[in-house]
């Protein structure tokens, strides 16, 4: 077999079909020609086995030359070096892509991790760990998108620390700092689990409450709040004590976007902060009046 055409036979794509049928056919009959001269030999030498016999006798078989069976034999060997090559290249192929995919894994899992920590930070409040402001809007903005017409209330509180001012001037924003922390721990311990505690910004809180529309629980929530933030709080050798205001906003009474259940809360808050009695109800009935305020 000449040169260019082991070059050619060797260039093959995985995708060639080669040998082809009419050529495996072709090196099966040049088998049985070679098997044939074998047994015939044999038989003309005395040594003679039952089963060659039947094979010899079995049917008439296709002569072929010497250099016939040699070039047979050369493309058998050379078709098996090719797919023996080709199984070595699907292999390191098999193993390259694999690591591709592991890696492609590993890279995909940080991707979705730095995106899941980036939104967490964007999320919450980095002094507190609580949701912020961007959360708050988002979770409220989605319930109450999706709130039926007969779907229980649900309440807004708006808290802010009186006199906070005086703490950072006097103690430092560090004591500043450990104030606003335990407040955010007392809160998330005050409120129902599934209820939202979010800071503002500052010394200014809210919680979120689902399902809460009723006076009477939101006023001992409020009651539970303020005796929990006001225990005193002690920071290093100081004993802080701490007071809230309250401000209390009901959807859909008093709002029914975020917008505004937040700015009657916030100004109810204001109300109970001016007043001194601790927590207050606003009132949209009357065009922004405050009723019910709690005990000083």
């Amino acid at each position: 077999m000449g040169m260019k055409q082991r070059q050619f036979l060797f260039g093959k794509t995985l995708t060639t079909t080669w040998p082809s049928a009419t050529q495996i056919q072709h090196w099966n009959q040049v088998l049985r020609n070679l098997r044939a001269r074998l047994v015939n030999q044999e038989f003309s030498t005395g040594v003679q086995r039952d089963e060659d016999t039947h094979f010899s006798q079995s049917k008439p078989w296709q002569d072929f030359s010497v250099s016939e069976c040699v070039a047979a034999l050369d493309e058998m060997h050379m078709a098996l070096q090719r797919e023996t090559a080709q199984r070595q290249e699907l292999e390191r192929a098999f193993q390259t892509s694999q690591t591709a995919l592991v890696q492609a894994e590993t890279d995909l899992d940080r991707v979705r991790g730095g995106e899941r920590r980036a939104r967490h930070l964007a999320l919450h409040d980095e002094l507190t760990s609580l949701p912020n402001r961007r959360h708050l809007l988002e979770q409220l903005g989605e319930t109450l998108a999706h709130r039926a017409p007969d779907s229980p209330g649900l309440s807004v509180l708006y808290l802010d620390l009186d006199a906070f001012k005086a703490v950072n001037d006097t103690y430092g924003h560090g004591v500043g700092d450990k104030v606003l922390r335990i407040t955010a721990a007392r809160l998330r311990g005050a409120v129902r689990q599934g209820d939202t505690v979010v800071r503002l910004g500052g010394d200014e809180f809210v919680c979120l409450l689902q399902d809460v529309a009723d006076e009477t629980p939101l006023r001992h929530l409020c009651d539970k709040l303020m005796q929990a933030v006001s225990a005193p709080m002690k920071i290093g050798v100081l004993q802080l004590l701490v007071r809230p205001s309250i401000g209390i906003a009901i959807c859909p009474q008093h709002g029914i976007t975020a917008d505004e259940l937040l700015a009657c809360a916030d100004a109810a808050m204001y109300a109970a902060k001016r007043d001194g009695c601790g927590f207050a109800f606003h009132s949209a009935a009357s065009g922004g009046d405050l009723r019910n305020k709690g005990a000083a």
